[in-house]
Parts: C-alpha cells; sequence; structure tokens
C-alpha cells in the first residue's frame, strides 16, 4: 500500500473511530468459569493466536499484543536489545512518519552501515583510540541528523491519539506487550495501525532513543540503589542464564547496540507464531475476526525462534553480597522457584500472601509490628518471570536502627516456621476465598482481563491457567504448604543481597 493510500485509510478509520460515543462503565464480572467461558480462539494461517471476549456492557475495546521476546530473548552482549526495539516501535513505519520514503530509507541505512562502524570502534581490542571512538560517534549523530530532517517520528503517535484512550507497550525478562485502549469504532484503526508497525518497523532516531533509554537506566539502577540491589541479586541468583541480565540493560552493552541487531531481533522473534493477541471489551465477534485477518493474516510466517532454557536450580548458595549506595537498608533474599505452569505457581502464590500479605502475615507481623525491624516487607512468588522457572523473592526495607543482618536472621526462623508448624486449614480458606475475592475484583476492567489472558498464554501454554490457577488456591493445604517451604526455603537455593548505606560500614551485611 502506498503512503499516502495508507494516511488517508489511516485518517478515514479514525474519523469513523471518533463519531461514536462511549458507552456506560463496566459490568464486574460473576463467576469466573462463566466469564471465560465466552472466550474464542481465532488463530490465522500464520501462527498468530487472537483470544477474543466480547463485554457488551464495557465502554470500549482493550487490545493487547504480547510478543515471547524479552531481555532474555537479546542476544549474548546486546542486554536491552528487546526494551529498545520497543522504543522503536513507537517511531512509526516506512509508510508513517516520512515526507520521502525513498530518500528517508536511504539515508537510513547509511545510519546504520555507521552504526555498525561505531560498534566495532567501541568494542575493539585492543580498545580503539578514544579520537577514533568519538569521530566514529559524531558521523553517526550526523548521519542521523540528516535522516531527521525528512521524518516525523510523533505522526505515529498522533495518530493513536486520535482514536485511542489508552496505548502503551513494556517490556519484561521474558514478552513485550503493546496495549491500547479505545471506543468500539476504533477496532480497524487499532487493526491496522498495530498491524503495519508489528511487520514493518523503522528505525527512525534509533541513536537519539538510544540516549533515552541509557535515561533510563541511570534513573532504574545507576541512580536508584534499590535497582542496582536488585541488579546485582539477579546476576547472582541466575548466573549464566539471560534472566540475570537486567530488562533495561548493562550500559556499557547499550553504547553497542546498532539499527541493524534492531533489525535482526524483530527479524528472529516479531514473527506470527511468536505472538499472542487479546481482544476484550465491546465489539462483534464477527467484525474482529474479519479485521484481524484482513491486517494481521499478511504478516509472513516464520520459524519460531528457540526457547529459552530453564534457569538451574541453584544448589550452591546461600550466594551472598552486599551493595553499599544511598542511605537505606533493603534485604533481598531469593531462592529458586517454581515452573510457571505447573501446581506448585499457585501454593507459590499463597506463600506468598502468608508471608507478607498485610498485618496478619508472618514476615509483616514479626519483623514489623513485634520487632520493628522493618518498614516495608514484600514478597514477589515469580520475580517477574513468565515463560521460564523464576525466583521467590523476599524483599525487607530495614529500619534506620537496625541492620540487615538481624532482619535475615527473623526472615530466616519465620521461614523454618512455616516448614516446621503446619499452616491451619482455617487460615488457608480464608486466605483463598480472599486471594479469589481481588482476583474478581482485578477483572472490572477489560484491560486487565485482556492482559490476564495474553500473559497466560504465553507463560503457561494455556489462557485457561489464567482462572484455573485461581481456583488452585483452594486446593492448598498445611501438608502442600510445608512441603513447597521445606523445597523452597533452603539455604542451598538462597541468594541473598544487603543494601547498606554509601557511608556505613560498621553494620549490615557480611560479604
Amino acid at each position: 500500500m502506498s503512503r499516502g493510500r495508507l494516511r488517508f485509510s489511516v485518517l478515514l478509520l479514525l474519523t469513523l473511530a471518533l463519531s461514536a460515543p462511549a458507552r456506560a462503565a463496566e459490568a464486574v464480572p460473576g463467576d469466573l468459569p462463566q466469564l471465560f467461558a465466552h472466550v474464542e480462539e481465532y488463530r490465522l494461517d500464520n501462527g498468530l493466536l487472537f483470544l477474543l471476549l466480547p463485554r457488551p456492557s464495557a465502554p470500549q475495546v482493550s487490545a493487547r499484543l504480547l510478543v515471547k521476546a524479552g531481555n532474555a530473548d537479546s542476544p549474548d552482549g546486546a542486554s536491552g536489545l528487546a526494551h529498545m526495539f520497543e522504543h522503536m516501535a513507537f517511531k512509526g513505519t516506512t509508510a508513517m512518519g516520512t515526507d520521502d520514503a525513498a530518500a528517508e530509507a536511504a539515508l537510513l541505512d547509511s545510519v546504520a552501515v555507521l552504526g555498525e562502524a561505531l560498534r566495532r570502534a567501541v568494542t575493539a581490542t585492543p580498545p580503539a583510540d578514544s579520537a577514533a571512538v568519538a569521530a566514529a560517534r559524531e558521523a553517526v549523530v550526523a548521519a542521523e541528523a540528516r535522516a531527521d530532517a525528512l521524518a516525523d517520528p510523533m505522526d505515529f503517535f498522533h495518530l493513536m491519539e486520535r482514536f485511542t484512550t489508552m496505548y502503551n507497550a513494556s517490556t519484561g525478562k521474558d514478552y513485550t506487550i503493546y496495549d491500547a485502549s479505545f471506543p468500539p469504532s476504533g477496532l480497524e484503526a487499532w487493526a491496522l495501525l498495530e498491524s503495519e508497525r508489528q511487520q514493518d518497523p523503522v528505525y527512525r532516531q534509533f541513536y537519539a532513543e538510544l540516549e533515552v533509554v541509557k535515561e533510563e537506566r541511570r534513573q532504574r539502577t545507576d541512580d536508584n540503589p534499590e535497582g542496582a540491589a536488585w541488579e546485582k541479586m539477579q546476576a547472582l541468583a541466575y548466573g549464566e542464564h539471560p534472566y540475570a541480565d537486567p530488562t533495561v540493560g548493562y550500559m556499557a552493552e547499550l553504547e553497542t547496540l546498532t539499527p541493524r541487531q534492531a533489525a535482526d531481533f524483530h527479524a528472529r522473534h516479531y514473527v506470527p507464531g511468536n505472538m499472542v493477541g487479546a481482544l476484550v471489551g465491546n465489539f462483534d465477534p464477527a467484525d474482529a475476526r474479519r479485521l484481524i485477518k484482513a491486517y494481521f493474516g499478511d504478516i509472513p510466517a516464520g520459524p519460531l525462534p528457540p526457547p529459552l532454557p530453564p534457569p538451574t536450580i541453584a544448589t550452591d548458595g546461600p550466594r551472598r553480597a552486599v551493595h553499599r549506595q544511598g542511605e537505606e537498608r533493603q534485604l533481598i533474599m531469593a531462592f529458586s522457584g517454581v515452573e510457571p505452569g505447573s501446581p506448585e505457581r499457585a501454593l507459590a502464590d499463597v506463600m506468598a500472601e502468608l508471608l507478607a500479605r498485610d498485618r496478619t502475615s508472618a514476615l509483616v507481623k514479626r519483623l514489623d509490628l513485634e520487632a520493628g525491624v522493618a518498614r516495608n516487607v514484600y514478597a514477589y512468588p515469580d520475580g517477574g518471570c513468565k515463560r521460564e522457572r523464576g525466583l521467590f523473592v523476599i524483599e525487607v526495607d530495614v529500619m534506620p536502627e537496625h541492620d540487615n543482618l538481624e532482619a535475615e536472621a527473623l526472615v530466616w526462623e519465620e521461614l523454618r516456621r512455616l516448614q516446621e508448624q503446619p499452616v491451619s486449614a482455617e487460615t488457608l480458606a480464608a486466605l483463598a476465598r480472599v486471594m479469589r475475592k481481588d482476583f474478581i475484583f482485578g477483572l472490572q476492567r477489560s484491560e486487565d482481563i485482556a492482559e490476564l489472558l495474553v500473559k497466560s498464554e504465553a507463560g503457561t501454554g494455556d489462557w485457561r491457567n489464567a482462572y484455573g490457577r485461581v481456583a488452585d488456591y483452594a486446593e492448598a493445604t498445611p501438608a502442600s504448604i510445608r512441603a513447597l517451604a521445606r523445597t523452597l526455603f533452603t539455604p542451598e537455593r538462597a541468594t541473598v543481597v544487603h543494601l547498606e548505606p554509601a557511608d556505613d560500614d560498621a553494620k549490615g551485611g557480611r560479604p
């Protein structure tokens, strides 16, 4: 489709999308099996799966497109590449965001060539002369400026803003997800724009955007003591597994990323069979199927990338480190976790609630209310990993007058109590009821249902596990909780990081 025809089509669809008023507020979902019984699987010939859940009472439609490509899928030495590509997905396409597609393409090719030269200079062994690196960097910046003269990278943003009430994207350890919500009349505009950017990305303003990503790195990690300690914990816990690398990337590796690497990453991972989409809200299923086929059906099928290797369960712990930065103390304890689709995954959720849900939970009660050691206590059952075994993480913000060693000793005491003293069946039954209510409350918005569906399908291979796991909460028994505690919470599976104030060597963590 030519740029003129494409832009005319987009503007026409946007005009139609803006003509329909919003509907009334969404109804709270009722019985879970009844709600999810209306989910329809629609798979295109190219392998792309969409999950469709019409909700006639919803005021809008929420769309999610998940790509099983997160930072763990980035090549060795290119951490942050998946996140960098996500940024590129908002720069438009070869047909959107430029005044002269052919001329811009030639200039962007020049940027890519110069970018590879810069990468070689930065990674040279022995190191290249600093003047040579600076000259290579200046050449890239100058070439990108010439290409920018033909571009309007905000064009895609403006088109999306005209018909959506929300659009965003995020990159995790093992997935990237593209979000949008819009009135019912905006479905075709979304299908056109989303499909175009997925199959025809352009690496416009790559190096300018790389500076934005570097600043994210500084804010999240380099200048953030908690982020830096978390990064150290993951590196220790995962070892050589790609889950060890930060999603935002290491600064030294960000310096070497290139447009060609991003293009190769897209070609390898952004294939239909590696994607899962969902539409939830006020739409007609027949229209949705027609539009999905029309706009996503011509994306070429490609070979699936190899699956991630499973992380090795730690057996040589506890692995320990101290990170000194900032003014606060924090304790991070991580344990090799459970498989995402296993029956133990629901038990891990229950375990996290038993430990750190509220003031009645074991760790909160002991460290905060009784000992006064902690300001906040958290427990995360998967460490943010969806496709493979993650980490069960316990995080404690330690009060200034106490130290990490004291907090760690109390955590170990409570974990041993879980291993030795069974939790009552009444406590587990009451907790399962509360967790089920929380789950249902979290499904009031179509966007939350859509995200739940795609993450469950991508992470466990079956979207039905999204609500099946909730039913499993009620199956937790004193014996099963105690057995999982004995399996998970051992020194051999543990990684422990103490965040200590930068100027305090007297208290806290031992190396």
